[in-house]
């Protein structure tokens, strides 16, 4: 799936597509919201829950960027290794 077609889904079935199809890859905590990052396809989803209730309260679909950096920063450099 590419990341045009998995806008152009409602949200039920981008969920969906996230649950169906997506590998989890990371996630962090920041503000009380917990973001679990998964890769489907070629581009990254990132849900967003309340961690006070454990309700979703969002969603962000991207290839690259900040999204994706705020996860880089938590592993540690090769410059470390």
């Amino acid at each position: 799936m590419k990341i045009y077609e998995f806008l152009s889904l409602d949200d039920p079935l981008q969920y969906q597509a996230v649950w169906d199809l997506g590998k989890h890859i990371d996630d962090i905590i920041v503000d009380k919201v917990h973001y679990q990052l998964y890769a489907v396809g070629d581009f990254y989803v990132e849900i967003h829950y309340s961690a006070a209730d454990n309700k979703i309260i969002g969603k962000l679909a991207f290839r690259t960027g900040e999204p994706l950096e705020k996860y880089l920063r938590q592993w540690p450099s090769f410059d470390s290794m």
